[in-house]
């Protein structure tokens, strides 16, 4: 079994990347043109990050 991703819900994904990027010194793999996915470049594991609005548009 791998583990692959782990996502957090924010309200502003380039603000969560700005945040992870100064305390972690983690870099961006990916983001949307729309801003409301992203990934960080952490390894085996990747951290994402969506809006909830995001969220909202992908559960039932």
């Amino acid at each position: 079994m791998k583990f692959s991703y782990t996502i957090l819900y924010v309200k502003d994904v380039t603000h969560a990347i700005a945040f992870y990027e100064r305390a972690f010194g983690l870099k961006q793999r990916f983001i949307d043109e729309g801003k409301q996915y992203a990934e960080m470049d952490t390894g085996g594991t990747a951290l994402a990050f969506a809006t909830n609005e995001f969220a909202n548009s992908n559960l039932p």
